[in-house]
């Protein structure tokens, strides 16, 4: 054997080539490197046993006369083991990271025995990441598994009682991704989550709970984590004003959930968009934030229509003009939008690195207005990477394109996006509007398109069928003044 593979880095560069997760065969080709000779053997099977998609290589690796194949891919011990087998069970324990299912590929009664090992330092001493374990009232023992090494967890709960015996573990948790899965979907709020469940880990980048609701308590200590990036959550009452502002001194991205997320300072059921936003100019995020998210979710039934005097409008988004970086921006709620020229591109001028600028995709801007053409533009020169907008288009009275709208000069970005969601068309504005879009499409790289009443909540409108009909009628005269030819079909 040539000496350069004896040394250490260089035999990790080599077998890392082999090491394809994707791949089907790179477990056959690691395993027979660990049985070509000693050198190889340490670091392949490292390498081997990193990351498992279950818990069935643990039994497999024992004596067949230990374990043997249940239902299907599920294995089981067929007796207690026996201090060697404890032995061997750990000499590749120790070097997984891993796990995707860990409740999965072993029968619980198996899975049981990780609870009682004959010694007492923890059975996985490396274990980093569980990327999705399920815990039912059966498998709800595993939480107590010392894993001192985690830092990542996404976990499942059966149901929201399971979720209040979320006890103390891993202290080093970096990652936290929570979920219920048999959580009551007609109910009017988020599951309630006690502070003490968040406050307990110091250390967190990330946090993904949508379906949990935290408090002002829980967000003031994630504000105070030097470390924490990524928060999304959900509210069920109004932030109430602290005198301690909230800090995210390194937050980028920022998604809230609500059932009912409103706008107006007047309902009191619900959500308060303004309260939320009130922090906004005393935190340390406006260089940091590049995602900022707010969606009312789950959507409610088709034809649900906004209270009365509801409107979203640029009081409303004053403060996160100081976001200098934000990078996408995605407001999807039950509201009435009333944004003028003026003020979106006020807002585009105040996000120069903006690439996704989603306003009510879903639930439309029920108003008659919108942007104008000219003013798209506009934005558009601006915010010049731009790859995907949700807005409304005011076609009222466009019946003849500018000369200055029919020669830009400027370059969209590939594979750009325009949704104009639920704007209202008159048939005499067809043709003009047919001419704008196929002039921003010679501005496109490649795979320019736009999308017309696209969101669920749409389909209800008034002269929803009129509009629609003249949209693809655009659509269609935007491909053939571009040469494309589509089978009637299509549209």
């Amino acid at each position: 054997m040539h000496h350069a593979l004896e040394i250490q880095e260089i035999l990790c560069n080599i077998l890392f080539y082999c090491y394809q997760p994707k791949h089907w065969q790179y477990p056959a080709t690691l395993a027979a490197l660990a049985r070509t000779c000693r050198t190889f053997k340490e670091p392949t099977l490292d390498l081997l046993w990193r990351d498992l998609d279950d818990s069935s290589p643990l039994a497999r690796c024992l004596p067949e006369a230990s374990h043997r194949l249940s239902t299907g891919t599920v294995y089981s011990f067929n007796r207690p083991l026996t201090l060697i087998e404890w032995d061997i069970f750990r000499s590749y324990t120790h070097r997984i990271h891993a796990i995707r299912d860990f409740d999965s590929g072993l029968d619980w009664g198996s899975v049981a025995t990780f609870l009682d090992p004959p010694a007492t330092e923890p059975l996985f001493p490396n274990l980093r990441r569980l990327l999705g374990c399920a815990y039912t009232k059966q498998t709800m023992a595993l939480l107590y598994l010392p894993l001192p090494s985690l830092v990542y967890l996404n976990v499942v709960f059966e149901s929201l009682h399971l979720l209040k015996s979320f006890p103390n573990f891993s202290p080093n948790i970096r990652s936290l991704h929570v979920r219920v899965r048999h959580w009551p979907q007609q109910q009017d709020t988020f599951i309630e989550i006690e502070p003490s469940y968040i406050t307990r880990w110091q250390n967190l980048r990330s946090v993904s709970c949508r379906q949990l609701a935290l408090d002002m308590d829980a967000l003031m200590h994630l504000s105070r984590l030097p470390a924490l990036t990524q928060l999304d959550f959900a509210l069920n009452a109004p932030l109430l004003p602290s005198d301690t502002p909230l800090f995210c001194s390194r937050m980028r991205e920022t998604n809230l959930h609500s059932r009912f997320l409103k706008t107006n300072l007047v309902c009191s059921s619900g959500q308060d968009l303004t309260s939320f936003l009130a922090g906004v100019p005393t935190c340390n995020a406006g260089h940091t934030v590049e995602t900022m998210t707010l969606r009312q979710w789950p959507s409610p039934p088709d034809g649900v229509h906004p209270p009365e005097g509801l409107r979203l409008c640029f009081d409303n988004l004053r403060s996160w003009v100081g976001f200098s970086n934000l990078r996408r921006l995605e407001l999807n709620i039950n509201s009435n939008v009333d944004l003028t020229d003026t003020e979106m591109l006020t807002l585009a001028s105040a996000w120069p690195q903006l690439t996704h600028l989603l306003l009510n995709a879903d639930w439309g801007w029920k108003s008659h207005g919108g942007i104008t053409p000219g003013a798209l533009v506009r934005l558009l020169q601006t915010c010049r990477f731009l790859e995907q907008i949700a807005l409304a288009i005011d076609t009222r009275g466009y019946t003849r394109v500018p000369p200055w709208q029919t020669n830009l000069s400027f370059t969209l970005p590939p594979g750009c996006l325009i949704n104009v969601v639920d704007s209202a068309i008159q048939e005499e504005s067809v043709p003009a509007v047919a001419t704008f879009f196929s002039g921003l499409e010679t501005c496109c790289e490649s795979d320019f398109c736009f999308q017309a009443w696209g969101g669920s909540q749409m389909i209800l409108s008034p002269h929803y069928a009129e509009h629609v009909s003249r949209w693809i009628d655009v659509e269609y005269q935007i491909d053939d003044a571009l040469g494309r030819y589509s089978e009637p079909g299509d549209w």
